[in-house]
């Protein structure tokens, strides 16, 4: 068995003292579910919320649930049969103990177990390993004592600057020594590596007292250091929520002309939160005068105008990673925009309600008829097409032929073929990927798919996760990204030193304009393992090219990994870019890139909590120091076509007076987990002229043709006018006066 189907196993329940109760529970559940049904005016989103999170309860959660859990498995520990039972059952109260976050409780209950049963234990099985325990906790510890505790802009971003080393060196030293000592007896234990590596690195002891055998190179693949700073202003703006794994959306979700924030957190006890930008120098969390309170969990969020009545609608996803016990507490959610800064949930009375753990949906115009329909990526074996009924949706799943019955991960929409209809690609965790070509209606007039995923060489990573299409060459074909997922942090590690067949990697597909792709994650650097969970894209430098931002880690205590960022280099490769504020090691997760201070360049709202109770985080606000490279921002508006635009192609002319170049875009929230502004924010590099910029609208197939458009604007762009209109953004400061203090929730 893989190391990334164990992770996957241990993740979806992780003690195995507890199957029995699992069982009992399971029932109950069942019948406590099957009284949620009702007429549409009876049922009520946050009252079915607050009803589930009463049952959403350890073991069936393994997630947000830990501490119940520590305390199940200390309950049970007087019952053990024999002294074998003892120890396991210890064990079992020692991790979830750290999965809590309940360091020192951990550490006090490694002491009832001997040494000398300790090495029995690891000489049966590899995760019994004392000194690789007892390092976790102390580099955890530190973490507390420091990261949070003594929490600045700077904490957790690797590589770690000196205002984020360690004041008290305390849990770092130990965890130094505890890895050191596994190192001496197996010097192959790249884990122990990696975090001894990390552990000096908060002292400021990185590289100089790294013993040289045990030195990772972090920059053994190529690094970009061109890119300036980038600040993490979300604590002295007040948007650093404290969120599990979540969900983020970059949106003007008022219509007031400046982006705004609305971020999700997984468990059924957090609220999601709303952040309107107050157009001056901030935020202020809007989420009780939204009527949002009460609306809570969520592990991704994406937007789209679902009623194309010109307000941007929210859809949440829950349960993830959950399994069929847990995930059918979490039912997903449409939060309709009232256009009056309020939202009201209708996932019912749109049809849209369902029990299934799900973490990534779509939103498409797959039949072109001008309404958005949804894809719904679940994990239990059966995912959903939703079909659009001009406000009312319809599960088409087995009509169309998006039979999907795997573990699902992402799902990313997109026209691969040129054929002016929307194509779905599907990451799956331990199969093949899938590739459903939209063949247009049939003889009935229904809209069908085929899995073309082999035909056209998309079938991999194996273990993968998140996923999107985008035109990273701006040759017009969308290409493809499909990120591996070991689960694994050996791995993560091991491959710095060197190149090994255990690890997957992920894969760049290079479309070949013929209905195939070409893998060129070698050539272009992306061909290592990079455990993503987050993924979204846009355009860093306004260098014309599409960049994108990885959130990384898994569901582990030791997985501490920087958050990774991609920039393209004029379409030739991508470079890793370090030392500029993008490698948070907390868990990266829902990821948004947007123009929140109107100053024509993309920033970054990132949410960093993690899946386990002891990985709860601040989330991030990446403010981008700007370039000198010119933009345009188009903010495109259906009339035919979907409200929103999604799906409208636009290709930007750009030139210099002696050499031209043009620039693809393709209307879409972004990356499949993280949701990005749907006004398209489009850098033209050193180019100071636009010669032309073409929009093809997908459901009318007009093309209109702008030309002379002036740079470093902002213009709306209409589906039946042929005229630009320029749009006048106040340009704001995120900076000064805190107004973090201006809460309604």
């Amino acid at each position: 068995m893989t190391a990334a189907v164990r992770s996957r196993n241990a993740l979806i329940l992780n003690i195995s003292v507890a199957h029995l109760f699992v069982c009992i529970k399971l029932i109950a559940l069942l019948f406590l579910l099957s009284t949620n049904t009702g007429r549409a005016q009876e049922f009520d989103m946050k009252k079915e919320l607050k009803r589930l999170s009463i049952l959403d309860t350890f073991p069936g959660n393994p997630g947000f649930t830990n501490v119940q859990a520590m305390n199940y498995c200390k309950s049970l520990v007087t019952m053990a049969k024999d002294e074998f039972d003892y120890y396991r059952m210890v064990y079992d109260v020692i991790w979830q103990s750290i999965n809590a976050g309940y360091i020192d409780t951990a550490l006090v209950w490694m002491d009832k177990i001997p040494r000398d049963q300790w090495e029995r234990a690891r000489e049966f099985d590899y995760s019994y390993d004392y000194e690789m325990i007892r390092g976790l906790c102390y580099l955890r510890m530190g973490e507390q004592q420091n990261c949070q505790l003594n929490h600045n802009e700077y904490s957790c971003f690797f590589p770690l600057k000196q205002e984020a080393w360690h004041l008290n060196p305390t849990g770092s030293e130990k965890a130094i020594e505890m890895y050191t000592r596994v190192l001496s007896r197996n010097p192959e234990q790249y884990t122990a590596r990696w975090l001894l590596n990390l552990a000096y690195m908060t002292l400021g002891r990185y590289p100089a007292d790294v013993p040289p055998q045990y030195l990772i190179n972090f920059d053994k693949f190529p690094q970009d250091r061109t890119i300036p700073y980038w600040n993490n202003i979300a604590d002295e703006l007040g948007v650093n929520t404290l969120t599990f794994y979540g969900g983020t959306v970059v949106e003007d979700l008022n219509e007031d002309g400046f982006l705004d924030i609305f971020t999700t957190s997984g468990a059924l006890y957090h609220n999601v939160t709303l952040y309107y930008s107050n157009g001056k120098n901030g935020y202020r969390d809007a989420t009780d005068k939204a009527d949002l309170t009460g609306i809570t969990g969520g592990g991704n969020v994406t937007h789209a105008d679902y009623n194309n009545d010109g307000f941007i609608d929210l859809y949440i996803l829950r349960g993830g990673w959950l399994g069929k016990i847990a995930g059918k507490l979490h039912p997903n959610s449409l939060l309709k925009n009232n256009g009056d800064g309020t939202f009201t949930d209708v996932t019912y009375e749109t049809g849209l309600l369902g029990y299934y753990p799900s973490h990534s949906a779509g939103w498409a115009d797959y039949d072109n008829d001008g309404w958005l329909d949804l894809f719904v990526a679940n994990e239990d074996g059966y995912s959903q097409l939703f079909h659009n009924n001009k406000g009312v949706f319809t599960d088409v799943n087995l009509a169309t032929g998006v039979n999907v019955a795997e573990f699902v991960k992402g799902s990313f929409w997109g026209d691969y073929n040129k054929d002016g209809l929307m194509d779905l690609y599907i990451s799956i965790i331990g199969k093949e990927n899938h590739l459903y070509r939209n063949n247009g209606p049939n003889a009935q007039g229904q809209f069908t798919f085929t899995n073309v995923a082999k035909e056209a060489g998309v079938t991999g990573p194996i273990i993968s996760f998140p996923t999107f299409f985008f035109d990273y060459d701006n040759d017009g074909w969308q290409d493809l990204l499909c990120t591996s997922y070991p689960g694994d942090i050996f791995n993560q590690s091991i491959q710095f030193y060197k190149d090994t067949a255990a690890v997957e990697y992920s894969r760049l597909y290079h479309n070949n304009g013929d209905g195939t792709f070409t893998d060129v994650a070698k050539e272009f650097n992306l061909h290592r393992s990079i455990e993503a969970m987050g993924l979204n894209f846009g355009d860093i430098d306004n260098d014309g090219f599409i960049d994108f931002y990885v959130g990384s880690g898994y569901p582990s205590p030791d997985a501490l990994m920087p958050n990774l960022l991609f920039r393209n280099d004029s379409g030739k490769q991508f470079l890793e870019v370090a030392d500029a504020g993008f490698g948070h090691l907390q868990k990266g997760h829902g990821i948004g890139f947007g123009d929140l201070d109107n100053d024509g360049d993309q920033d970054i709202y990132a949410s960093m909590g993690g899946f386990i109770h002891g990985d709860q985080f601040w989330n991030i606000l990446l403010e981008n120091p700007g370039n000198t490279n010119n933009w345009i921002t188009l903010d495109l508006e259906g009339v035919t076509t979907n409200r929103s635009a999604i799906g409208a192609e636009i290709t930007i002319f750009a030139s210099d007076g002696t050499k031209s170049r043009q620039i693809c875009r393709v209307v879409n929230p972004g990356g499949s987990f993280g949701s990005s502004s749907l006004q398209q924010e489009i850098g033209i590099g050193n180019f100071t002229q636009i010669d032309k910029i073409e929009v093809y609208w997908p459901t009318s197939k007009k093309k209109q043709t702008f030309t002379n458009v002036a740079i470093n604007k902002v213009y709306k762009i209409i589906e039946n006018s042929d005229q630009l209109k320029e749009i006048v953004r106040k340009k704001i400061v995120l900076a000064g006066e805190s107004v973090g203090h201006q809460h309604d929730h």
